[in-house]
């Protein structure tokens, strides 16, 4: 009995292949009321993904970033920005896919955000191309600081936007 579930497990794997990030970018944005916006963004991107018989909608694993390698174009706001993160604390940014669904045109991901310590359900829209040799996955999703047990900044009288509009755009192959 335990040779036919080794086997079994086996052929599952036999058929998955692990997805490489070829480039990629996330971006975040929001805005200070009264002032500015805030558009941080990386491109260092760390990917865990696999991928069965090449169907889009078996893709699991996980996306995640470095909070530090988020970068706008005032470093000073970065670093307030890494603290609010608490970046020592919690270094990474992990978002886990744990379903894709056909949605139209577009496709539905549901996953787990991990941010600030704090994993929640985060549900995002897609539009995920497989054309044989790459799979392009670009989408956006919205998050709440305080749904992350951050209070959104102040500084005098401006306070920063509680919502964080997220994009990503990943340009994936398999190995």
């Amino acid at each position: 009995m335990r040779n036919i579930i080794i086997l079994l497990l086996l052929s599952c794997f036999a058929f998955a292949n692990t997805l490489k990030l070829n480039q990629g970018e996330i971006k975040a944005h929001t805005e200070v009321f009264g002032d500015s916006k805030i558009d941080p963004s990386t491109k260092d991107i760390k990917v865990d993904l696999n991928i069965n018989q090449n169907n889009i909608t078996t893709i699991r694993g996980n996306i995640s970033i470095l909070s530090e390698s988020l970068k706008s174009q005032k470093e000073t706001r970065d670093e307030h920005m890494h603290k609010l993160l608490q970046s020592k604390m919690y270094p990474s940014i992990v978002y886990s896919i744990k379903d894709i669904k056909p949605n139209s045109a577009n496709f539905m991901i549901t996953g787990t955000l991990r941010l600030n310590g704090i994993s929640k359900e985060v549900t995002t829209i897609a539009n995920i191309v497989n054309n044989g040799t790459t799979i392009q996955i670009n989408g956006k999703f919205s998050i709440l600081l305080t749904n992350f047990n951050m209070k959104p900044p102040k500084l005098l009288f401006l306070t920063v936007r509680n919502k964080i509009d997220i994009q990503y755009n990943l340009s994936l192959k398999q190995r």
